[in-house]
């Protein structure tokens, strides 16, 4: 398992745009590509093959990465599985919308993993993507891939 892998399984691999669970366009491992509600007739003349979905999935998750590692000077102390949840919440949420998570960054800083996933629980985000929030936050507590076997 790879930071790639969890997102292809976390946002799915679509070709054409879509709706988000946002309403946001969105294509390939979950790309936003437009303004929330703008019509996907706008993006009509988009299609992505598979490897140019990993690209752009490869290409953001780099610049996350690097963001998180010079935001959060645990991150890097962090078990890859671990790393890769906190990539995963950016990815989905935005940096700022993961930096929103004050009390659970708190928790991970001081490696209080039970903690740090029940505030990840206490959200909005739990209430917009249950499975995927109770996976990551179990793979927080665990710090292994357990709960991404298939």
């Amino acid at each position: 398992m790879n930071i790639g892998t969890m997102l292809e399984r976390e946002e799915g691999l679509k070709s054409i745009p879509y709706y988000c669970s946002e309403f946001y366009p969105t294509v390939g491992i979950g790309w936003r590509i437009g303004d929330k509600h703008q019509s996907l007739s706008d993006f009509k003349h988009i299609k992505l093959c598979q490897a140019a979905a990993h690209a752009q999935c490869e290409f953001q998750v780099a610049g996350l990465t690097s963001i998180l590692s010079d935001k959060f000077a645990f991150f890097e102390d962090l078990s890859e599985p671990r790393q890769c949840v906190l990539i995963s919440m950016a990815y989905q949420l935005g940096v700022t919308g993961l930096c929103g998570f004050k009390k659970m960054l708190s928790a991970i800083a001081e490696g209080d993993f039970v903690t740090a996933a029940h505030e990840g629980l206490d959200s909005k985000w739990r209430l917009q993507t249950p499975e995927r929030a109770e996976r990551q936050m179990v793979t927080l507590i665990s710090g292994d891939w357990s709960q991404y076997k298939c």
